[in-house]
């Protein structure tokens, strides 16, 4: 898991998980990883690609290519 993580993240998990660290100290830790996790979440939302638009343009392609057909059909 800390291949994927960064260092900085992975402090803060280990923190969290030891036992010797004073509850002040693991509640900070703890509230820092929330505070990125928000950050992350907007950003993820933010630079989400928004496919609506390009599935419209495929359904008119799709559509203007059925007319050229029905009137070579004809």
């Amino acid at each position: 898991m800390a291949d994927k993580l960064g260092i900085y993240i992975t402090k803060l998990m280990t923190t969290i998980l030891d036992s010797e660290q004073e509850e002040f100290v693991k509640n900070l830790a703890f509230g820092e990883l929330r505070r990125l996790n928000v950050d992350i979440e907007e950003f993820l939302r933010k630079h989400q690609k928004d496919d609506s638009e390009e599935v419209e343009e495929t359904v008119e392609k799709i559509l203007l290519q059925e007319d050229k057909k029905d009137v070579k059909d004809k």
